[in-house]
Parts: C-alpha cells; sequence; structure tokens
C-alpha cells in the first residue's frame, strides 16, 4: 500500500523554522488554513470571470449598492425585499444587538439605562429604521399600483396571445386577486402602523413594548423563502463515532436484537399435542418442509432477477460455483444491516456480510437450492480481521472501522495486545448434497452447510514511491504565503491572495511528477501508481463443515432478514405554519432495500383543470412549426392564482400525492435515514411548490450498471427528441425528460465523489467506506412574497443541496489527526463539487454556465480582495461585528461557533451569475464533520444561469396537458448529450483504474493533488494545523477528474 510522506531532511526543518519565526500565533495558523483553500481553487477559476474579480477591490459601498440595484431590478423585488430586510432587523438582528449591549453592561450601568434611557433601540437604530420605512413605503406606493389591475392586465394579455379564457376562469382568476390584494393591504398598513408606533415612542416603556409588538407581528410573516439553519450539533457531512454496542453472547439476547419471536418455530408442534408420537413426528416433517419451502423464496433483499437467474444458471446452478464466484467477487464493506439487497449487491460488487449473503442465498434459490441467512457472535484472529476490512495497520484501526460501520465488536486482549475480536457476524447455511461428495455432485440435499462469501483476505500490491522521490516543496509554498499574503493574527483574517504564483508552483510540480512516472513506466495505470487492493481467489473445492474462523458463540437462523435489521428511508411532506410542519399529507417509509437504484422525485402539477388554464394563458402562442421560441417563454408566473398538487415518485409512477396550495408557497420536508446503530438521522428543508426535486439516495457506492442504465435511458429519450415522430414526442413524461436530467446530476455527482474518496484514502493511508447518504438537485423556482403571498414565481436555477454525506473513515494507523485532516479534505472537495459537477453538465463553450458553492464563493471573494474570517469563540464578537451577510447566516455562525465549531465566511457578499448571498463552513475541529452552506441554508450548490431557468420552465410545462411542444425541447437535448458523455466518461475511468493506459483520464492532475496533499499532511503534523489548508488537495482532484468528463472531452480517446 503507498503510504507518502514527505521528505524529513528536507521538509520538516523547513517547516520547523517557519514555525517558530514565522507563523507564531492562533489565528494566523487559522488564516493561513483557510488562505491555502482559496489558492488552490485558483487553479480551476482561470475564466474570465475570475480575471475580472481579480482586479482591485472595488469601493465596499459601491460593491453593495450595485448588489442591491441586482436584486431590486422590479417593483415586485423591490418590495419584497425591503420587507425581508424589515423584518430581519426588527427579528434577528436588533434582539441580538440588545442582547450584546447588555451583556457589555455591569450592574450599575443597567440600572442607569433602566431609569434614564430612551429605550432598547439606539438612535442610529432608529434613523435606521425610519430610512427603512421610507424606503418601503416607496416600493408600496408603485408596486401596489401595477398589482391592483393585475387581474384585468392578465386577462388582456392572454386574450391578445390567443390564449381566450373561459368566463368560469376569468371569474376565479378574479377571486384569487381580490382575495390576495386584500390580505397584502390589511397586513401592509398594520405594519406601518406599529412601525410608526415604534419610532415614535415617547418613554423606554412604549418603545419596548412596540418593538416587541412589531416583532410578533413580522415573525409570522415572510417575505422571502425560508432559511434552513444549520445543526451545529449534527453537521450533515459527517463519519459516525466508534462507539458499538458490544456483541451478545446468549441465544436469548441474540433474538431480542433481533426481533425474533423464539417461540415461533414450536407453534405446530403445540398444536399437534403432547401425546401422539405420530402427530409429532408429522408436525415435525411439515416444520422442516416449511422451512424449506420459506428457504427457497423470495422477499424484500432476495428478489430472482433475470440477473440473478442468469448468473446462477452461468455458474451452472451448484453451490460450490455460486459460493466461490461471490467469495471471489464481492468485495467486503465493513458495515451493519441489511443495506442494499441482493441486486445491488451484484451491481456494485460489494457489499457488507448481511447484503453478501443475500446475494449468495438469491443465487442458491435461483438454482433451486435452498438457502438461509444465520446470524452471531463469532471470534476471528485479529490480523485476519485487519485484512479483511482493508489493510488496516494495527488493531485499533480494524476495531474503529467496523465500530464506526456498526458491526457490534469487542477486541479481546492477550499479551497486552488486541490478539482476536470478538463480532456479531452474518454468514448463510445452504441446504446441499453434502453426503459423499461434499456439494462436488449434487443430487438430493440432506444437511445446512454454512457458507461465508464475506469474509476473505486480500492481497495488497505496492503503488510507485513517488512522494520519496519527488516530494512537493512546501517550503516553498509558506515562503510565498508568508511574503505575499496579508494576515492579520489578532483578529483572524486574511486578504491579498498570491494566486498566480500558487499555480505556476503547481504547474511545475505537475510537470517534474509527469516526468518522473512517465520514466518508470510509461504505460502505468492509476491503479499502478497508486497500489490495488484484491482479492485473493478461494478455488472452487468441496465445501467445509465449519466456518473460516475458530468459535462460533451464539447463533440464529432465518429465511427473511428481521426488521430489526433493515435500513430504512423515510421522506414526509407537510404544509407550514410560519415555518413549522402542520400534518404531513405524504409519507413514505421504506426499507433502503427496496429503493436502491430507483429514482425518487417530488415533482407538481396543477391541481385543477383551471390551474391549467391559468398557465397555458401565459404561453405565447406556438408558431406554424407548434413551437415556441425559449426565450419568449414567461420568467414569472402569478403563483397566488395557481393551485398545485404534489406527487412523490418511484422510478417515474406516482406513489403518493395530495394538495399542495399555491405555486410558489412553502412546504415542510423532512428526510431521513434509519440504521440499526445510530436509529433516524433526519434533515428539514422548505421546498417550493413548483419545483422539481430528484432524490439521489447513495447506500454504499453508486453501481456502474446504475449509471449505465441511465446512460441508455437518457439516449432513449434523446432520439425521440430529436426524432419528427409526434406520437413518440408526446409519450415522453416530464420524470423521463426533466427528472432523469437531473437524477443523473446528483448520481454522477456522487458517484464522482465516491471515486475520488477511494483514491485519496489509497494515497493517505486511510480506510474509507460509503454509508447510506441522501441529497437533491432541483429546479428553482423564485417567489417574491408580499405578507406570504407567492406575488411573482420567478423561473431559473438548479440547486444541489447534499443534506446527508456519511463515511465511515480511519487512519490505517490509528492516527486521529490524519482521520481530522482527510475529513475536512474531502468535505471540502465534495462542497466544490456541487457547483462543478453542474457546472460541467449544463455548460458548452457556447454557455459559460456559473455555479456556486460555499467553496466557490469564498473563492470568489478571495478573488475579489476580501478578508476571509477564520472564526472561533475568540474572534467571534469582532468578526460578526465586521462582516457584512445576512443575518440569518451570522445567526448559523453564531450558534456553531458557540458549540464549539469553526466557521470560515467571507467578510460580504458576492455575485456569480444571477446567485448573490454568501457562502460558509462550519467545521467540527474534534472530528473534521462540517457543514458546508450557501445563502438559504442549503448545504450544497446553486447553477444560475438562462439555460436553467429554461429547463424549469420547461419541466412546468411538460406537466401540463397540450404544452409538451412549447417545452425547450432542443435545450433538453442538449443537456442530455452533455450529461450522456459525463456518465460515459465516468464508466471509462471506472475501467482505467485497474486498465489499460488513457491519456485523456485526468489522473495525473489528480495524483499532483494527492501527493501534494501528503506533503501539506506532513506540514500540518509539524506544527501548523489549521482548518482547511488541505481542503485545496481534494478540490484539485475534483477539478481534474470532472474536467474529464466535459462534453466533447471523452476521458480516453
Amino acid at each position: 500500500m503507498l503510504t507518502v510522506r514527505p521528505k524529513v531532511n528536507t521538509m520538516t526543518q523547513g517547516i520547523q523554522t517557519i514555525t517558530m519565526d514565522s507563523f507564531r500565533g492562533g489565528f494566523f495558523t487559522r488564516a493561513i488554513a483557510t488562505l491555502t483553500l482559496f489558492f488552490f481553487t485558483f487553479v480551476f477559476y482561470a475564466n474570465p470571470v475570475a480575471a475580472a474579480v481579480a482586479n482591485e477591490l472595488n469601493n465596499e459601498d459601491q460593491r453593495e449598492a450595485a448588489l442591491e440595484a441586482a436584486i431590486e431590478t422590479t417593483p415586485e423585488k423591490k418590495l419584497s425585499h425591503r420587507l425581508a430586510k424589515l423584518r430581519d432587523k426588527i427579528v434577528l438582528e436588533l434582539p441580538q444587538a440588545i442582547a450584546q449591549r447588555d451583556a457589555e453592561q455591569n450592574w450599575f450601568q443597567r440600572a442607569f439605562a433602566s431609569i434614564f434611557s430612551d429605550g432598547p433601540l439606539t438612535s442610529s437604530e432608529l434613523t435606521e429604521l425610519q430610512s427603512l420605512k421610507a424606503s418601503i413605503d416607496d416600493a408600496y406606493q408603485e408596486a401596489i399600483t401595477a398589482f391592483e389591475t393585475e387581474a384585468a392586465q392578465f386577462e388582456q394579455d392572454a386574450t391578445a396571445a390567443g390564449n381566450e379564457l373561459s368566463a368560469d376562469v376569468k371569474q376565479l382568476i378574479q377571486s384569487r386577486h381580490a382575495e390576495a390584494l386584500e390580505h397584502i393591504k390589511n397586513r401592509y398598513a398594520q405594519t406601518q402602523q406599529q412601525l410608526t408606533v415604534l419610532i415614535n415612542a415617547q418613554s423606554a416603556s412604549a418603545q419596548e413594548q412596540a418593538l416587541e409588538q412589531l416583532n410578533q407581528s413580522l415573525e409570522q410573516e415572510q417575505f422571502k423563502p425560508t432559511h434552513t439553519p444549520a445543526t451545529p450539533d449534527s453537521l450533515p457531512w459527517k463519519a459516525p463515532d466508534e462507539s458499538v454496542r458490544e456483541p451478545v453472547d446468549n441465544p436469548q439476547d441474540l433474538q431480542v436484537n433481533l426481533g425474533i419471536n423464539p417461540y415461533a418455530k414450536y407453534a405446530q408442534l403445540a398444536q399437534a399435542g403432547d401425546t401422539d408420537p405420530g402427530l409429532i413426528a408429522q408436525a415435525m416433517a411439515n416444520a422442516a418442509n416449511a422451512e424449506l419451502q420459506a428457504a427457497l423464496t423470495e422477499n424484500i433483499e432476495v428478489q430472482l432477477t433475470p440477473e440473478i437467474r442468469a448468473l446462477a444458471a452461468e455458474l451452472n446452478n451448484n453451490s460450490i460455483e455460486i459460493y466461490t464466484w461471490v467469495h471471489n467477487n464481492i468485495r467486503y464493506i465493513p458495515s451493519h444491516g441489511s443495506i442494499q439487497g441482493a441486486q445491488h449487491t451484484l451491481e456494485t460488487k460489494q457489499g457488507n456480510a448481511i447484503d453478501t449473503a443475500s446475494l449468495l442465498i438469491a443465487l442458491l434459490r435461483a438454482a433451486n437450492i435452498p438457502a438461509r441467512y444465520a446470524y452471531g457472535t463469532v471470534e476471528m484472529p485479529a490480523e485476519k480481521v485487519m485484512n479483511w476490512v482493508g489493510g488496516a495497520q494495527v488493531p485499533e484501526a480494524a476495531q474503529g472501522i467496523l465500530g464506526m460501520g456498526g458491526v457490534p465488536t469487542i477486541g479481546i486482549i492477550e499479551g497486552g495486545k488486541i490478539a482476536k475480536f470478538k463480532l456479531e457476524h452474518v454468514w448463510v447455511e445452504a441446504y446441499v448434497d453434502y453426503f459423499p461428495s461434499r456439494g462436488m455432485v449434487e443430487k438430493v440435499g440432506d444437511s445446512w452447510i454454512p457458507m461465508d462469501a464475506s469474509f476473505k483476505q486480500y492481497d495488497f500490491t505496492e503503488g510507485m514511491n513517488v512522494a520519496e522521490q519527488m516530494p512537493f516543496d512546501t517550503e516553498a509554498l509558506v515562503n510565498t504565503i508568508q511574503n505575499k499574503a496579508i494576515v492579520n493574527e489578532e483578529e483572524g483574517w486574511i486578504q491579498s491572495v498570491p494566486h498566480a504564483d500558487i499555480e505556476i508552483q503547481f504547474a511545475q510540480f505537475q510537470e517534474q511528477l509527469k516526468s518522473y512516472i512517465e520514466n518508470q513506466n510509461p504505460e502505468a495505470t492509476l491503479g499502478d501508481v497508486l497500489g490495488l487492493q484484491k482479492i485473493k481467489i478461494l478455488p472452487p473445492r468441496p465445501l467445509a463443515a465449519g466456518l473460516p474462523y475458530n468459535r462460533i458463540i451464539t447463533s440464529q437462523t432465518f429465511s427473511e432478514v428481521p426488521n430489526n435489521l433493515r435500513h430504512k428511508f423515510k421522506y414526509t411532506l407537510a404544509t407550514e405554519n410560519y415555518g413549522y410542519s402542520d400534518s404531513p399529507f405524504i409519507t413514505i417509509e421504506e426499507p433502503t432495500v427496496k429503493l436502491a437504484g430507483k429514482t425518487l422525485a417530488l415533482s407538481f402539477k396543477p391541481t385543477a383543470k383551471s390551474d391549467e388554464d391559468i398557465i397555458k394563458a401565459a404561453i405565447p402562442t406556438p408558431d406554424e412549426n407548434g413551437s415556441v421560441d425559449p426565450k419568449k417563454l414567461p420568467k414569472t408566473l402569478p403563483g397566488y392564482l395557481i393551485n398545485m398538487t404534489a406527487e412523490f415518485t418511484v422510478n417515474g409512477e406516482v406513489v403518493h400525492s395530495g394538495v399542495a396550495g399555491k405555486m410558489g408557497g412553502e412546504l415542510y420536508e423532512t428526510m431521513g435515514l434509519w440504521s440499526p446503530k445510530d436509529s433516524w438521522e433526519s434533515s428539514v428543508n422548505h421546498p417550493i411548490i413548483g419545483e422539481y426535486r430528484a432524490i439521489g439516495l447513495n447506500l454504499q457506492g453508486i453501481a456502474t450498471h446504475q449509471v449505465a442504465k441511465l446512460k441508455q435511458d437518457l439516449e432513449n429519450v434523446k432520439n425521440k427528441l430529436q426524432g419528427s415522430d409526434a406520437d413518440q414526442l408526446n409519450s415522453i413524461s416530464r420524470h423521463e425528460l426533466l427528472g432523469n436530467l437531473l437524477f443523473g446530476t446528483v448520481l454522477n455527482y456522487f458517484a464522482l465523489n465516491d471515486l475520488q474518496d477511494r483514491l485519496a484514502a489509497q494515497n493517505s493511508n486511510m480506510l474509507t467506506y460509503r454509508l447510506p447518504s441522501y441529497g437533491t438537485f432541483s429546479t428553482v423556482v423564485s417567489p417574491q412574497y408580499w405578507f406570504g403571498i407567492p406575488r411573482n414565481v420567478g423561473v431559473g436555477g438548479l440547486n444541489m443541496d447534499i443534506d446527508h454525506v456519511k463515511q465511515h473513515r480511519v487512519s490505517k494507523s490509528n492516527n486521529n489527526l490524519d482521520a481530522i485532516t482527510f475529513s475536512k479534505n474531502v468535505g471540502s472537495r465534495w462542497s466544490a463539487m456541487e457547483h462543478l459537477v453542474p457546472e460541467q453538465m449544463f455548460g458548452a463553450e457556447s454557455n459559460n454556465v456559473q455555479g456556486v458553492s460555499a467553496i466557490k464563493a469564498l473563492t470568489v471573494a478571495s478573488n475579489q480582495g476580501q478578508k476571509i474570517w477564520t472564526i472561533s469563540k475568540s474572534n467571534l464578537g469582532i468578526a460578526l461585528n465586521r462582516i457584512n451577510i445576512n443575518a440569518a447566516a451570522k445567526n448559523d455562525i453564531r450558534n456553531a461557533v458557540n458549540a464549539g465549531k469553526i466557521a470560515t465566511v467571507h467578510e460580504g457578499r458576492v455575485s456569480v451569475g444571477n446567485w448573490i448571498g454568501e457562502g460558509y463552513t462550519l467545521i467540527d475541529p474534534k472530528t473534521g464533520a462540517g457543514a458546508y452552506m450557501i445563502s438559504g441554508g442549503a448545504n450544497g450548490g446553486f447553477l444560475s444561469d438562462e439555460w436553467s431557468s429554461y429547463l424549469t420552465i420547461g419541466g412546468l410545462l411538460i406537466g401540463v396537458a397540450g404544452l409538451l411542444f412549447t417545452a425547450p425541447l432542443l435545450i433538453f437535448a442538449s443537456a442530455i448529450i452533455s450529461l450522456v458523455l459525463a456518465l460515459d466518461g465516468f464508466l471509462k475511468f471506472e475501467e482505467q483504474i485497474e486498465g489499460t493506459k488513457c491519456e485523456n483520464s485526468g489522473a495525473l492532475e489528480l495524483y499532483a493533488g494527492l501527493v501534494i496533499g501528503a506533503a501539506i499532511l506532513g506540514f500540518l503534523l509539524a506544527g501548523l494545523a489549521g482548518f482547511a489548508i488541505l481542503a485545496w488537495i481534494g478540490f484539485l482532484g475534483g477539478g481534474a477528474i470532472a474536467g474529464s468528463f466535459l462534453p466533447k472531452k471523452g476521458i480516453c480517446t
């Protein structure tokens, strides 16, 4: 196994000097860490946008004014934005400012203020409120005038476009408009009256009372989409802890844990009575026969799919060949519980003990050989377990990875060290023809024989020792930082990043690395460079009567996995009441096995024909060819006039639906995963009615089979779009067209990151495996809320939100600092990929798509010359006073830092494409877990451009009867082509790891990043700790691999 370390004789000495002489001080350590992240992300922003923002820093006030103007482009947006500012001021900012002032006063100052103060607000705060009140009134007068005549104007525009509305629909529009208008006018008058009372209050008590009343009123209002707050005690991207219950050592406790009724098998015997030997014998025979029949039937985990049956037949329906094939081809994952089932385990070629047993059982049952699960507590030699889990170098690392995966495990110490492990495990028992040939000749089964296809050993091949021969010059990097960066150690920020110098340094190293590898082995694959892990092949041989380990403490058999061992996914959707959930109207809870490899989605359709007619009325009349120029499609729709119904689909089929409310309204969504170790872990979001949300489940890795199938489905849709057959076009569903595009993007996101995680782990001396995770990729509708009414609903943008990323990862040497650093590196790269993957899916040479993620927002801000703050408890106060970002984001940072986390944020908002906001990270310094957030609370990225708006409106139109031809079908076709190329690139890269040389694979760039990462790791261990000094390494790898999948750039050409 390749372990990359810097040269001690050159690297370490240099680091000691720098640490002592140049980098003493806590804040500078954190700031330099943050800086490095931005230095190297610059490599992937060498484009016109990056060049523009790298110019001299604009005046902060001018920049803020420009951002405000970009937000307030219409009267409707102007009013909702200014009302939102008022709500943030009253509900979030002022209470915090008052509390801070109170905390900074001593008892005498507080007593004095209570007697002589004019109130809790300062004069400057009152002046600001007065100015805000006037600006809101100006915006209201302009916006309400247009809104008052909107119903009549909408009808006139529809008629002029040839979309005449029926009398019933006209009446419905007028009724809904009148209701909304009355609500808005009443609430506006009340808000202005309460604000006037607050500003003019003549006493402290009157001001305090007026502030409280206005606070209560505005807290219940909505003027912008709800911010999903960070959860610092349960960060979304993490590894579980190693704690796990001890394995049981008696049958009674085992049955309780499994949820098995110990008396069920004796029911038939009890019915037979205890006096007639003949009846008892018959009952026993019946029970045995029923057990054999149960051991041949299908269930959730064991589905006898065509692929399973074909493989069993290929293996001659022979128990020895089947067992040997599963042992030799399925990689073990040290996790616990039924996660993916037989078919998906076959597709991924990996699985834990239960999933591997499910595949073995399915193949045996397909061959008409009865098979069942056996679950028990066993003892295994420590050295074999260390190899089995992936090559742990010490027993403690093996125990840690098993514990993180949820496998009940304890180490047994002999001679002062762990010599054996006691753990709960699963294997298979098959009813085979054992005597006399031990399964070599199969006629009639006579014995239950154990088979453990998951327990195996691996051969590990060494890669090239590149790090020793070609160490990255970290000292030169540090000198560049020291000489050219502006750092304020005391306050905790850094500025003026020497991007060009760092890019040159990396390019030089890359060329040196390329020359070295080509001189060593011109035909080297990435596997040759990094080293490989291969299963030790077990040749076909007679079956053994025992298991490949010595002792079974206790065991239990069953034909179907108990529910207590099944991982589950849950989805609920409810209407909202002041940001809280009402009763759910959609609820799905299923074992993950049933959902493995399937597409999940939430989408919306008009509730009634009248709602369809209102949407149709906003669409321009098609030309003589029946199509509409995409540029003429509406950019907004009157959401308050349109009711919509939510539909939850699995593989394109509706499984649950319910009336959701007005287009643009918010809902309360909860998603979560259940595991035997950690129970439920959930996330909350606020989807907007009208979006299409593709939900991606990544259970234990993305199967190449799943990627290939999706690629074929997309190609089929593309062929229909490019054909001229009207029937073929009309047969395309919204889920085939838009759903597969969105699902394919989130699937590709997971697949690329899993691939990079695997390679990075090999290079970083880590054990790492995917645990069940999920995320969404969605179209975005952007409502302007006037007192909760979705006034106008804009279309445009795509949003990646990865709410739950879980991975168990342990240093092979059980070095906790290595594991923490690796976690930070992986997290930053996952964040960067949230904008890179969509950019490359939907971008083209003529379409400069701009995505944003937390990492990209920080990078753009750094390129603009903004200060980048690294915030802990020691500088929280000064940092929050200096940064100018959304109040909700400030609250996230405040709460996280007070909970012991480290935050990184830029000093002011940035603009990327049509997106305006901020990006920030919240990291647990003890574990490396994190949240990588952008405005609105998404753990993800946002893509904003003209194409994405076409996709959003197109998705809405496809869901309306008769509007397929008006959707921008050529744009969909182009996006599909890009995604097909990307998926094809991923499949070829997977092949290349162990295959032949592939010139355009991006492997060299990835490996360069990995080598530099190992060097920086040594730099950290020498004393310069910090939040994100390694993060850019993963980002380089992400850019290298993702860059290989750009449209028109094949991975192997």
